[in-house]
């Protein structure tokens, strides 16, 4: 654990796969942290998934519900080098905010580019010389 000002610092890398069996031991290891803070310390748990290969619902809702726990000991949970994959499904679900990036991260979830996720811009067709026309029986409004 990294302490910065008072902050605690504690990584938790995660990856390749992320599944449901990996609750309970990414839990175990924030309450590890937690305890092992000094007084007037906030903890800070920084979840490094870069190496997250194929990320799904599944782990979306372990570092939901890890978020959760963290925050419950007292701490807050930042997510550390995020692929496009990731905050795809962030931006898809409304999680963004939710599972921040941490700080200074390269990663910074903004906004995502169309590009980035398959999309190209909307093309339109050119109009075909429509003329207007108007019928003298109507009236102006």
């Amino acid at each position: 654990m990294r302490e910065h000002a008072r902050e605690a610092y504690t990584v938790l890398v995660i990856g390749p796969s992320l599944g449901a069996e990996d609750l309970a031991p990414l839990c175990a290891r924030v309450d590890d942290a937690h305890s092992a803070l000094p007084a007037g310390g906030d903890l800070v748990v920084l979840c490094d998934v870069g190496t997250l290969t194929r990320p799904d619902l599944a782990g979306l809702d372990v570092l939901a519900r890890l978020r959760l726990h963290t925050a419950r000991a007292g701490g807050t949970l930042r997510l550390w080098r995020a692929g496009p994959h990731l905050r795809l499904l962030l931006e898809l679900t409304g999680l963004r905010s939710v599972l921040p990036s941490h700080p200074g991260s390269a990663d910074e979830l903004g906004l995502l580019a169309a590009h980035e996720h398959g999309r190209q811009a909307e093309q339109r067709e050119q109009p075909l010389g429509v003329e207007e026309v108007v019928d003298p029986g109507d009236p102006s409004g």
